[in-house]
């Protein structure tokens, strides 16, 4: 072996070991006040409604059919302001109110990309500004949403957008500096309550997004579809659960932020929404199975809480095909969720 294959094979062993010991020491290091997991779910008015045309039933029967008392929902721009300057909190009242009546906890996301496509939820008044103009009005739209709710008895986290920091959805590029000016108004206007900024737990490393926020929420997808072959693909065994859990302490210990699951698959994915997919294909995504896999596969990660994504599609499910399977067993694991302290 010549001089230089031994520096770099040996140079590759060095680099390999040095690894392994950071990921055993991330791995050895607990993450504080994770014992059990807690599930609660993300719910979109405008979703529930396509898929059901009446989504306060399906709101009530989340709240007192499945027991949620764990909510992310959204302040949608286009739902709030669809006139510039007059305010229609109405149906964000009715979600606010009912579950503080029934002792629930809600993270409120905020801002202009929230949960849901085509995820920047614009008013149309706002189609022909500039984007300087359009950050005027975000601000604005944030001052009021803030104002009204920050004392709400049901408010425990806001969310600050939607996965800033990931080009995905109809929504212009990533501006980190208007970000900073909107954390600042946040705190500026409520700086009690803490705040969530939220990466992708599948592609990106979350450093740059822990620089913002209070505590930090990654998405969690299992079985996702390629728009580029048409095929579904399982990722099981390349994002494997000890990683999030690494990451995830890595963040605990350069930031001191907790780390939650803010996003967890919990509907099919494919190349069309699940209303129109054959059963083949949402089963082949999402079956009964693989939601308890799912949800074994979080409790490993340890992250202790986590917001389910397709609480909508379980409710499809049960009153449009009479596939009660994923509803019934959301009732159960809800029932057995444990509860976590308020921050």
């Amino acid at each position: 072996m010549s001089k230089n294959i031994r520096r770099i094979f040996f140079g590759g062993v060095v680099v390999f070991i040095g690894l392994v010991l950071i990921i055993g020491l991330l791995l050895a290091v607990p993450l504080p006040g994770r014992h059990e997991m807690t599930y609660g779910v993300t719910f979109s008015v405008p979703h529930a409604q396509f898929i059901s045309g009446d989504w306060k039933k399906v709101y009530d029967a989340t709240l007192d059919d499945l027991g949620v008392r764990y909510f992310r929902l959204s302040a949608y721009w286009n739902e709030i302001e669809s006139v510039e300057g007059k305010y229609d909190f109405e149906d964000l009242d009715y979600q606010m109110d009912e579950a503080a009546i029934r002792g629930a906890k809600v993270i409120l996301s905020i801002g202009r990309k929230l949960p849901r496509w085509p995820e920047c939820h614009d008013p149309e008044w706002i189609k022909d500004r500039t984007e300087d103009e359009v950050h005027e009005n975000v601000l604005v739209m944030l001052s009021v949403v803030i104002e009204r709710y920050k004392d709400h008895p049901a408010l425990n986290m806001w969310q600050l957008e939607n996965e800033p920091l990931l080009d995905f959805g109809n929504c212009p590029p990533e501006d980190r500096e208007f970000l900073r000016q909107e954390e600042k108004l946040v705190r500026s206007l409520d700086s009690s309550t803490p705040m969530m900024i939220t990466d992708s737990g599948e592609l990106n490393w979350w450093l740059d997004a822990t620089k913002y926020g209070d505590v930090f929420g990654t998405t969690m997808y299992r079985t996702v579809h390629s728009q580029r072959t048409n095929r579904l693909f399982s990722y099981d065994y390349i994002f494997p659960s000890w990683l999030y859990r690494a990451k995830a302490r890595y963040v605990n210990l350069l930031r001191g932020k907790d780390v939650l699951i803010s996003e967890l698959q919990g509907e099919p994915w494919g190349s069309v929404s699940f209303t129109e997919m054959p059963v083949e294909e949402r089963l082949a995504s999402f079956s009964p199975e693989r939601f308890e896999q799912l949800r074994n596969f979080s409790k490993r990660t340890q992250l202790g809480e986590a917001y389910w994504w397709g609480v909508e599609y379980w409710y499809w499910e049960m009153a449009v095909n009479g596939d009660s399977r994923y509803w019934d067993f959301a009732r159960e694991m809800f029932a057995t969720s444990l509860g976590f302290n308020n921050r």
